[in-house]
């Protein structure tokens, strides 16, 4: 336990890493130009996080950028957090395992109107699941139809063995291109390439493929699709190829851990003061591939986090 007394004031804190056990790494909310390189056993990406009006905490105590040009240049714009991923798998991935969820390392109270949640968030995706009341509550949705935008690219290099290091982003992930007034747009033309039909015996990609029944450039018709199991399945995502994804909700404001979707729940309460863990999953090989704490924390009379598990 942290022997200096922490101030009253609770404040957003933000750290990526790639396993529940391993090292996290804090996240500069917000400065979307720089992203956070993240490596792992099973995956290598980029990450950048924005959050509307931030005012958690920094890295190195700097004032939080609390809005940017993707919240503010479109007034009609509902968001309040954004997850962007740049990254590269290091094995080839069912898409029908591929999931992205929440978790929670304890148990949580289901406070009333939780249904209604849960019945608004299936209507948005039929693939979401939930186990709420065991041990270690969590939530699921598959990735390919969850993700508010996807593009795929053909990998710049070899994947190097091995870990890899901040140093080799570029060459292994290529550039980032996006932040300030460049923001993600669905191109997911290359996906066809990951059809399994179109692989041959070797394993080799076809730069030919069959099609899918869909616009590269339209994200609900690709969403939609993939909500079919048989679909996913027919799918495998590999090594080879670069994917970029982003997700977004009008629902969830990690300043409070407000949830209003109908009626307002607050997630800190009810989850006794615990990190609201984003987690992507390979859930055939039970691989955690990547994983997003949102953690509201106290400070010390410096001003500085303290990470540490509570219950209350």
């Amino acid at each position: 336990m942290s022997s200096k007394a922490p101030t009253s004031a609770r404040k957003l804190a933000i750290r990526v890493g790639s396993s529940l056990d391993g090292p996290l790494t804090h996240v500069h909310v917000n400065d979307d130009t720089k992203p956070v390189f993240v490596d792992g056993p099973f995956f290598v990406g980029n990450i950048v996080i924005r959050v509307r009006n931030f005012d958690g905490v920094t890295p190195d105590g700097s004032p939080p950028i609390q809005n940017i040009s993707y919240f503010t240049a479109n007034p009609k714009r509902k968001r309040l957090f954004s997850l962007q991923i740049q990254g590269r798998f290091k094995q080839n991935v069912c898409a029908d395992d591929l999931v992205q969820g929440t978790i929670w390392l304890r148990k949580v109270r289901i406070p009333y109107g939780t249904s209604i949640l849960l019945r608004v968030a299936q209507m948005v995706d039929s693939t979401f699941s939930h186990d709420l009341y065991s041990e270690k509550p969590s939530t699921f949705s598959t990735v390919l139809s969850s993700q508010n935008a996807l593009s795929v690219e053909r990998a710049p290099s070899k994947l190097p063995l091995g870990p890899i290091s901040p140093a080799q982003a570029i060459a292994v992930l290529g550039k980032w291109a996006w932040g300030g007034e460049t923001e993600l747009v669905e191109n997911n033309a290359l996906l066809a390439e990951n059809l399994v039909q179109n692989n041959n015996s070797n394993g080799k990609h076809n730069h030919n493929p069959t099609n899918l029944p869909f616009e590269s450039n339209d994200a609900e018709p690709r969403r939609k699709y993939f909500m079919k199991k048989s679909h996913r399945e027919g799918v495998t995502l590999s090594p080879e190829y670069v994917y970029t994804m982003e997700s977004y909700s009008p629902w969830v404001d990690f300043n409070t851990f407000d949830v209003s979707m109908g009626i307002t729940v607050n997630m800190h309460k009810y989850t006794n003061g615990q990190p609201h863990l984003v987690v992507f999953k390979d859930t055939k090989q039970d691989n955690i591939l990547l994983v997003v704490e949102f953690r509201l924390v106290d400070l010390d009379p410096e001003g500085k986090p303290i990470f540490e598990d509570s219950e209350e």
